[in-house]
């Protein structure tokens, strides 16, 4: 259970963050039943319902999406002064919540571990998912995405190295086709596709000595991730567009073979945001801190 003594707010913004009795009361640490009673006594005290309930499935009614809305806000301030109240401590300590991509998630793992060995006293929970995240009205105190992703409102901090796409294929797919040499070429190639969370098909977006191609791949195997287009690109189907991140290990050993370099040149680094509070926690102001000064080859 969360410490700062809202005890009946947490259980209201749990539910509506994971939509499942069980899930919510694993978070809690707390028994479903007895999630359930204090759902029902703030309902019962507030006036109004604020979740829809089916043998199935929880959701909130509009009431309660507004309740949830308003109050969100006011429980983070709370629980960022019932921390600062609690820094007195050597060290810094408490939880944090942080919403990433999948990709970022899993290319941010190093940072957040060598994190959490600097600072034995904070626990992390990091949810991985590609969709676009409210993370004050979700209870998370960070997000990671492309800054051109985060909200206005948001302070964004830039950190890791900049990215950079790669187009790849196996040796052996090149062995039964021709290797590209300009982005149009891509045009006669199974490509494998992506699409986006919005449901859209992403582009392949190339840029050399000022000239931007973009090219709208064709392919029979659409996938919703950079994972999932890696495991199909190693598989010989096809030529996958991704973060180098994904696949630089399949580079090194030759698994998977880049075509098309002088047209990827590195873009944007992730960032890390969070809402502009007036005071935050030391166990944040700790991750934002480290996170600035943190490379994929920093051992700090």
């Amino acid at each position: 259970m969360r410490k700062h003594g809202l005890t009946d707010l947490d259980a209201i913004l749990t539910l509506a963050r994971y939509r499942s009795f069980r899930s919510s009361a694993a978070e809690l640490e707390i028994s479903t039943s007895a999630l359930s009673q204090m759902i029902a006594a703030s309902e019962s005290r507030i006036g109004v319902q604020l979740f829809h309930r089916t043998t199935r499935s929880v959701s909130l009614t509009d009431a309660g999406r507004e309740f949830v809305e308003a109050i969100a806000p006011a429980v983070a301030v709370i629980r960022d002064a019932t921390e600062r109240a609690g820094e007195r401590k050597d060290s810094p300590s408490g939880r944090i919540r942080v919403s990433a991509t999948t990709g970022f998630a899993r290319q941010s793992m190093p940072m957040f571990l060598s994190f959490m060995e600097r600072y034995p006293d904070i626990e992390l929970e990091l949810k991985a998912e590609d969709r676009i995240v409210d993370i004050v009205s979700e209870g998370f105190d960070l997000g990671i995405r492309f800054s051109e992703s985060v909200p206005k409102d948001m302070i964004a901090v830039p950190f890791g190295r900049p990215q950079r796409a790669a187009v790849v294929a196996t040796p052996e797919y090149f062995l039964r086709h021709p290797v590209p040499k300009t982005p149009h070429d891509l045009l006669h190639h199974e490509c494998i596709r992506s699409r986006m969370s919005d449901g859209t098909i992403n582009t392949w977006d190339f840029e050399f000595r000022s000239k931007k191609i973009r090219i709208e791949p064709k392919g029979r195997l659409t996938v919703n991730s950079g994972n999932l287009a890696r495991d199909a690109a190693l598989s010989g189907v096809g030529i996958a567009f991704v973060n180098d991140w994904h696949v630089m290990g399949d580079i090194t050993t030759q698994r998977l073979q880049r075509v098309l370099e002088k047209w990827l040149p590195a873009y944007n680094r992730p960032s890390l945001y969070f809402a502009n509070r007036r005071h935050k926690s030391s166990s944040l102001r700790a991750l934002i801190a480290f996170a600035r000064s943190w490379t994929p080859d920093s051992n700090i």
